[in-house]
């Protein structure tokens, strides 16, 4: 099976103010506020005075200005960007998830990358409690279709349902990400905090970090792929091509492809830069958390079950940490298979885990995976070998890898546990 698969300058003398002069008697004085504008709440809705649509709030409103937006159904494309004035810290706040939908217009009408709200050039932008809903009217978006997407900016997205983001019908078209941020292909950065939302019913991937100079921090979000498919592999959160994340505390669920060949996942990491996974659910998925040659990444504390390949998956990657996890009941029995899997990985350290009642081995490492070190793990009950390692070298029991004080039954070669 394969396994391969984001200060005013001024010059010369001033004129004293009125406050500097001399008076004969003490006197209150006000300096004028140049060019400084006090923050503004706007609101949006049907009522007298309010702006009718979001996108016409957000164009008269400015930094540090707060848009509040009534419950009702808002169908159009929402961009936020530095145009004509800055819009950096601008808040857009909805009614409620459940009350306040911005939906996705007909696809012939959308412009631009086809997100529904976007975030462009402007920095700390906060989106929060909002439905952003497709699906998109057609079949195929371009490539491109998105449900927020942050581009050279920074947004806070934090209490949203972000739902349907996919081409209608169904089909296996690689697009359609709930909220991206940053994209090599288009030479974008971005940076966003993404918390406690919900995101559901996406085609290829839920959360995707992408390109050197992006960043994220990803916690608490349930995210639900849309169960065993055979049109496409998606992600539930995808950081790749240099970009960082800290990922913690969000479930993910139902990532899986049957069409053979790829895997989807909960967490895939694609040569990423610096990235932590700790403290996640991951359940349904193909690959748990699957590392494709992001060196240095650490995964920890994760509870990761009931993946029909592999709990953790390292293909290609040095340097990464894998300690304190639960990965049980992954695996469909097929070589390889399993709670963790090391291919062509080298000088990785994987200790203090437990990889029970896998349908595989509890961990594997291939004939090309040396110099990694595999301590204090407790491997029971797996359904081939609790501990197998095809390579060879001068490493524990003729291997090319050091084991010490794993606890298991059995192990290939043997003395790879006790």
């Amino acid at each position: 099976m394969a396994r391969f698969s984001l200060p005013r300058l001024f010059s010369g003398q001033q004129r004293p103010s009125k406050c500097q002069r001399p008076r004969s008697r003490p006197r209150l004085c006000l300096e004028p506020l140049e060019n400084r504008l006090v923050p503004s709440t706007l609101h949006v809705g049907s009522h007298p005075g309010e702006y009718h649509t979001i996108q016409a709030a957000v164009d008269a409103a400015h930094s540090n200005d707060t848009i509040r937006v009534d419950p009702g159904t808002y169908t159009e494309q929402v961009v936020i960007n530095n145009n004509g004035h800055a819009r950096d810290n601008l808040k857009l706040e909805g009614s409620g998830e459940h009350s306040t939908i911005i939906k996705a217009p007909p696809l012939s009408s959308m412009t631009g990358h086809h997100a529904i709200v976007e975030v462009e050039n402007a920095r700390n932008v906060t989106i929060e409690d909002f439905t952003i809903e497709g699906p998109s009217s057609g079949a195929n978006s371009g490539g491109n279709f998105y449900g927020v997407r942050v581009d050279n900016g920074s947004a806070r997205i934090e209490d949203n349902h972000i739902t349907k983001i996919e081409d209608t019908p169904f089909n296996g078209v690689q697009e359609g990400v709930a909220i991206l941020v940053g994209r090599a292909a288009d030479g974008t950065t971005g940076t966003a905090i993404i918390s406690h939302n919900l995101i559901d019913d996406y085609q290829k991937a839920g959360i995707v970090v992408d390109n050197v100079g992006s960043s994220a921090e990803i916690d608490h979000n349930k995210i639900l792929g849309q169960g065993p498919t055979g049109l496409l592999s998606q992600n539930g959160i995808q950081i790749s091509r240099g970009a960082t994340a800290d990922v913690s505390n969000n479930r993910i669920s139902d990532n899986e492809f049957t069409g053979g060949g790829d895997v989807g996942s909960g967490v895939l990491l694609f040569q990423a830069g610096r990235v932590r996974v700790d403290h996640n659910t991951l359940s349904h998925n193909d690959v748990g958390i699957n590392d494709q040659g992001s060196d240095n990444a650490v995964m920890e504390h994760n509870y990761i079950s009931e993946n029909t390949t592999n709990g953790i998956l390292l293909v290609s990657t040095s340097g990464a940490r894998i300690d304190h996890n639960t990965i049980d009941h992954n695996g469909s029995g097929n070589s390889g298979d399993g709670g963790i899997a090391l291919y062509s990985s080298t000088n990785n350290t994987i200790d203090h885990n437990t990889s029970s009642h896998n349908n595989g081995d509890g961990i594997f490492v291939d004939s090309t995976s040396t110099g990694n070190t595999i301590s204090h793990n407790k491997l029971r009950h797996n359904t081939n070998f609790d501990a197998e390692d095809q390579s060879t070298g001068t490493g524990t029991a003729g291997t090319g890898n050091t084991w010490t004080k794993n606890h298991g039954k059995t192990s290939s070669p043997p003395g790879l546990v006790s």
